[in-house]
């Protein structure tokens, strides 16, 4: 028996049935049941991301099976070993050595190791103590570390039991209690705990208040730029539909992997800017089709045909690029991937599926409003970006020169980037943690940073190693940087031992050591340094500690050595990300455009755009200048290790969809003509108004974004907003006419072994403009053959239709 002809469908492939064409007829011939099936998923989506927020964590950017991971679990088993969870300032009018100030002190210390969670504490009046109902100690020796020089604030240090979730209950008790129960004492709370909760919460209401202003202004944006309501409620359909079923995926996952908070932020904002670019691109080829006088269900066909396989490949490259964040070993890398490729996954099959069903509904109607339809009746050679693209190419190579020197001398700050993590100073200035912290620092200075050291398997057993262990804590006391060091044989500075030590003792066998400081696994050393926790001093002195002979192999923890631990563990990672990203996106881009040169191009000249935002980034948050113009963020002095590669992802997407929107346009453009130059122009006339419009309206959300107290969340919103910025007015228009007006004919040059492995693009606009013959429908319902003016030939086929 032959073989059958392959149905054809008008529009894609002369060869072989579109697999965007049989999706289409399917969605057309299914409208209702997919619009219904539509709003049940989306019910039953946000019904299980109910209580999303309450099983996601602050966390993630510590790394697994390094030394300050062991070194904090090891910690974590002992009653006042490590840094304490949260430090309460305790400030007194007088002295806090007075009879009341001691009175009430003593008093709250008592009530806060007896409350559920608090596995120790520690403070000016008591001393260590734990849990458990023994009494106080009748004459505690006060620590003056934990006492300010001026004698009014006294420190008190709480450990505390569980993951991140638990502490973050057993801060909010803590803090109640010392509300209820300070009497004379005015106390603030700091600590990584209590910074965490106002985390969390600023994280809750930074997420609403962008949702409040940015989906009513973007709705508007919307109905000016589709010029119906109707139409303007599909991307909104679309971001709904892909954010719902994100949040129910992140649910779904926190039952077996920590989940980051911002992964929620990120959901909302690539969700909601993707549904815009797709719905737009989709909406406006349909109305292109139907102005040009083809029927309304072949219109469609054509429409998804060419905007579909834009959406197919920008989806394809931002997803390849989210899956180099899952080769880091953080889970706060890992969450933005996991939310970010659920996102892309359901915004771009609901772009291809649902939007269809709509138009197969309502396109008719939807059609008759087009006010971009103004700009698309000039594309030949009248509208304003074909006049740009034009004069850009009279003198590409001026145009190059000076749009390169731009972009690099925004990038420059970006040479001097300091990477740390963020803190405190990541809330707004007004919040009562951060003002906690800055006395904190300011009073106590010993404190601003913790060093914590175990040494493995070794413990100050024996006259011998109790001297051992003296002489470690006298060459570790006396490097550079270091205020004091607690251990088990006392307390040291400068290179000696200060107060009662085990060194006073006439024959060191028959000291005590200090039980507190034996841990399980080794004996702890607690290091203080003035220096800032991620600053080149602080990260020098860890380094010079393990470079210190120990009488036992060591192991280093605390704030800096985690920093460090991460950072290795990004720098280590990041050439496979790298590779992974710059080798699917050249793959993806090659079997798009046909060409050798056009990827390679598209990722140098992104690459550009991309480091001149990281140079704005470092300019205004880590060196502080025109931070007014942000909201005022405080100036660290670093930039978050983590911030840059999630800015660099956002980023990356959306200017991958504006290539791949003007590489289409240009390349339909160019079947038609073959000619380079008008083709830039043609193709850059066609797309500048989409993604112009696509553009103001995700500005909307990155601003929106951007009006957040958290700096973190400000300062990816104002970089990738930056971005955008960039994208729309200096490299579209400016920089790839100009690049490709100096390549000619090289861009199209591809090996003739190569043409061969990649098919023809089937686009539904290969023929030339006011020379088309439209297909019709017959009376029997099918489409009939269509003769492609771009290579004089007719198909042949039978074309297949809906039924």
């Amino acid at each position: 028996m032959s073989e059958q002809p392959r149905p054809s469908t008008p529009g894609c492939s002369a060869t072989r049935t579109s697999w965007l064409a049989v999706l289409t007829f399917w969605a057309v011939r299914n409208r209702l049941r997919i619009l219904t099936a539509t709003v049940l998923f989306t019910a039953v989506s946000g019904f299980l991301a109910i209580g999303l927020p309450a099983h996601l964590t602050n966390g993630g950017w510590l790394t697994d099976n390094t030394d300050s991971a062991r070194t904090r679990i090891i910690l974590r088993h002992s009653t006042h070993a490590g840094t304490p969870e949260v430090m309460l300032l305790a400030t007194s009018r007088g002295s806090v050595d007075n009879a009341a100030a001691r009175t009430a002190g003593t008093r709250l210390v008592d009530q806060l190791r007896h409350l559920p969670g608090v596995r120790g504490a520690d403070s000016y009046w008591t001393g260590p103590i734990g849990p458990d109902p023994a009494s106080l100690p009748a004459r505690p020796v006060p620590d003056p570390l934990l006492r300010s020089a001026d004698s009014h604030t006294a420190l008190i240090a709480l450990w505390l039991d569980g993951d991140q979730r638990a502490q973050s209950t057993i801060t909010d008790t803590v803090l109640a209690t010392v509300t209820r129960s300070s009497g004379p004492l005015t106390v603030q709370a700091s600590g990584e705990a209590v910074v965490t909760r106002a985390l969390e919460r600023h994280i809750t209401l930074d997420m609403l208040r962008m949702e409040a202003w940015a989906l009513p202004i973007t709705l508007l944006l919307l109905l000016g730029v589709f010029g119906s309501v109707l139409a303007a409620c599909l991307p909104v359909a679309v971001g709904v539909v892909a954010i719902t079923g994100t949040a129910a995926i992140l649910r779904g996952l926190t039952a077996f992997t920590p989940v980051s908070t911002f992964a929620l932020n990120l959901t909302t904002a690539v969700g909601l800017a993707l549904a815009v670019d797709y719905s737009l691109f989709l909406v406006a080829r349909y109305r292109e089709e139907t102005a040009a006088g083809h029927p309304h269900t072949l219109a469609l066909v054509r429409a998804t045909c060419a905007a579909g396989r834009i959406v197919v490949i920008s989806a394809a490259t931002v997803i390849a690029s989210l899956l180099g964040l899952l080769l880091f070993p953080l889970y706060f890398l890992r969450s933005f991937a996991l939310a970010g490729i659920s996102v892309v996954l359901l915004a771009s099959l609901a772009s291809l599926i649902v939007i269809p069903a709509a138009l197969a509904c309502w396109g008719e109607r939807l059609a008759q409003r087009d006010l971009l339809a103004r700009w698309r009746r000039s594309t030949a050679t009248t509208g304003r970006w074909h006049r740009l693209a034009t004069t850009v190419m009279r003198r590409p190579l001026v145009v190059v020169t000076a749009v390169t020197a731009v972009l690099l001398l925004l990038a420059l700050p970006f040479r001097h980037a300091a990477f740390g993590f963020s803190d405190e100073r990541a809330l707004p200035s007004h919040a009562p943690e951060v003002h906690a912290a800055q006395t904190l620092r300011h009073d106590f200075p010993q404190f601003r940073t913790h060093i914590d050291v175990v040494l493995r398997g070794w413990q100050p057993a024996g006259a011998q190693r109790v001297k051992d262990l003296d002489a470690y804590a006298r060459r570790l006391a006396g490097l550079p940087h270091v205020q004091g060091l607690r251990t088990a044989t006392g307390t040291y500075a400068d290179g000696k031992a200060v107060g009662t030590s085990c060194s006073d003792s006439p024959t060191q066998s028959v000291c005590s050591p200090d039980e507190r400081f034996t841990v399980v696994g080794g004996t702890w050393l607690a290091i203080s340094t003035a220096s800032l926790p991620y600053s080149s001093d602080a990260t020098g002195l860890v380094r010079a500690i393990e470079d210190v002979s120990a009488p036992a192999p060591v192991m280093a923890g605390g704030p800096t050595k985690e920093f460090l631990d991460s950072q290795a563990a990004v720098a280590r990672a990041l050439p496979a990300a790298v590779t992974v990203i710059v080798l699917a996106t050249l793959l993806l881009l090659f079997f798009f455009t046909r060409s050798l040169f056009l990827p390679v191009k598209a990722l140098v000249v992104n690459s550009l755009s991309l480091t001149a935002t990281f140079g704005a980034m470092v300019f205004v948050f880590q060196d502080g200048h025109f931070t007014w113009l942000v909201g005022h963020v405080t100036a660290t002095g670093t930039t978050d290790l983590m911030l840059p590669l999630i800015a660099f992802f956002l980023a990356f997407g959306l200017s991958m969809d504006y290539e791949i929107l003007l590489l289409a346009r240009i390349t339909e453009a160019h079947q038609r003509t073959r000619d380079t130059v008008q083709a830039t122009a043609q193709g850059l006339q066609s797309a500048a108004p989409l993604f112009a419009a696509s553009a103001a309206l995700v500005l909307v959300v990155l601003l929106a974004m951007a009006a957040a107290e958290l700096a973190t969340i400000k300062l990816i919103a104002v970089t990738v907003a930056l971005s955008v910025f960039l994208d729309v007015l200096i490299i579209r228009p400016l920089l790839v006419p100009a690049v490709m007006a100096l390549a000619g004919s090289f861009n199209w040059w591809v090996p003739a072994t190569l043409r061969r492995l990649i098919p023809s693009p089937s686009t539904a606009a290969n023929v030339p403009e006011g020379g088309r013959k439209h297909e019709e429908p017959s009376s029997s319902g099918a489409l009939t053959p269509e003769t492609d003016r771009g290579n004089g030939s007719t198909s042949g086929r039978t074309q297949a239709t809906p039924r």
